[in-house]
């Protein structure tokens, strides 16, 4: 008798881990959405439509690094990014092993996003971006250490 209570104890920590997980994962998918649609609205190069501001004279090691003007790669990298996100909220009710496959493929679009910005933005829009995927991806790749097998 005092094994099965063990066992079901065991099962709840699991079940409260996997709970846990799916929380942690929802709440990742819902700030990175509300943080990339916040960057896309505001300084997303091809949505910008403004006069870009005129380079100042500085040294090479402050210089900017120049950037391909690629707007349809941009936006093919947010639809990417935004494609694999809905993926991964469409199964936010199901269990870890069902979400990991599109949490990874979150992962690969967030990494190929890494590499779109730095071949088409420069200067410190470069740098926000680059960080805020890196740091994104950072913590899906948290998930999927805990979660993931």
């Amino acid at each position: 008798m005092r094994t099965s209570h063990v066992t079901v104890a065991t099962a709840r920590a699991a079940s409260a881990d996997a709970h846990s997980l799916a929380l942690i994962a929802s709440s990742l998918v819902a700030a990175t959405a509300i943080a990339f649609l916040a960057m896309v609205v505001t300084a997303w190069p091809a949505r910008a439509g403004g006069v870009p501001a005129p380079m100042q004279m500085a040294g090479l090691a402050t210089m900017p690094q120049a950037a391909e003007p690629c707007g349809d790669k941009l936006a093919a990298a947010e639809g990417e990014i935004n494609r694999s996100l809905v993926a991964v909220e469409r199964l936010q009710e199901a269990d870890m092993a069902a979400q990991c496959p599109a949490i990874r493929g979150h992962l690969v679009s967030l990494n190929r996003a890494v590499d779109t910005v730095e071949r088409c933005v420069a200067g410190p829009e470069r740098s926000q971006k680059i960080g805020f995927f890196r740091q994104s991806a950072t913590e899906w790749r948290g998930v999927i250490a805990h979660g993931c097998r």
